[in-house]
């Protein structure tokens, strides 16, 4: 009789956390981040949330895919290989028009160094420190659509 309840709660608790773009549909968004486990495991989330992710390793992937496709929301690692996650959210806002209106969320470790921490704040419309627990991604992705929704 335990079980029952407890299994109950659980569904309720991850239906809350569905997340729907301004369309009303399925939130696309693009996930960067070099870490396996963490791109593995935060793009399992996103997903469990009913977003469509699609996830890349790097900066430069995360500029083309940006460029090739609309995101509803663009996730970006700060330190990663190849291109940074800084560096890839400034290209991608040099593009202008739509893909530089779509909201970027820095994720990573380091955004409480104080070096980089005027970087982020000037080029990320939000940002979510590592590790991020299931309710943490869930609100900031939902700040973060709130933002497209404002921008459309």
């Amino acid at each position: 009789m335990m079980a029952e309840p407890a299994v109950l709660s659980t569904s309720v608790e991850r239906k809350s956390l569905k997340l729907s773009a301004r369309h009303g549909g399925r939130p696309r968004l693009l996930l960067a981040e070099d870490c396996d486990p963490v791109r593995i495991v935060t793009a399992a989330m996103l997903k469990g949330m009913g977003c469509d992710v699609e996830a890349v390793v790097h900066g430069e992937q995360a500029v083309k895919c940006a460029s090739e496709a609309e995101f509803d929301v663009i996730v970006l690692d700060i330190e990663m290989p190849i291109m940074d996650g800084i560096t890839a959210a400034r290209s991608i806002r040099s593009m202008g028009g739509h893909i530089a209106a779509t909201p970027l969320m820095a994720l990573s470790a380091f955004l409480a160094d104080s070096v980089r921490n005027g970087e982020w704040q000037d080029t990320f419309d939000i940002a979510l420190p590592k590790p991020a627990n299931r309710n943490e991604l869930h609100e900031a992705v939902k700040a973060a659509l709130a933002r497209c929704r404002t921008l459309a």
